[in-house]
């Protein structure tokens, strides 16, 4: 009975372990220093520094959550998608136009000749 009662616990425990770890593969990035809220701070175009409101006309901004979604505010509209971890930075949906780059201090991105800066909050 009690060889029994300890291959039944066995096998209990060996179900929550692999259960466990099933629902665990949902955090791919859990680690990732890009995880939070990320806004637009500088503005580049044709060499000139110019604000991010006077050149898209509001708030760009982005937040990266540990699952690989990412929720895109940019001005009043509002999308949502996903991002990964690439070499040098990130990108959203597989979208080489939207790639930024990791200078160490900040994300970049250039888009139609406009190089915009984001600072993590």
């Amino acid at each position: 009975m009690k060889k029994a009662t300890a291959i039944i616990c066995a096998a209990l425990l060996a179900g929550v372990m692999i259960m466990m770890t099933a629902c665990g593969g949902s955090a791919k990035y859990a680690d990732s220093k890009y995880l939070g809220k990320w806004t637009a701070t500088k503005a580049m175009y044709s060499g000139i520094e110019m604000g991010v409101k006077d050149i898209l006309g509001g708030e760009f901004s982005f937040t990266l959550t540990e699952d690989g979604k990412v929720t895109m505010k940019v001005v009043d509209q509002e999308k949502s998608g996903k991002w990964e971890e690439i070499e040098g930075g990130i990108q959203f949906d597989g979208d080489d136009d939207m790639t930024l780059k990791d200078d160490g201090e900040a994300l970049t991105m250039d888009y139609s000749g406009v190089k915009l800066t984001f600072e993590k909050e």
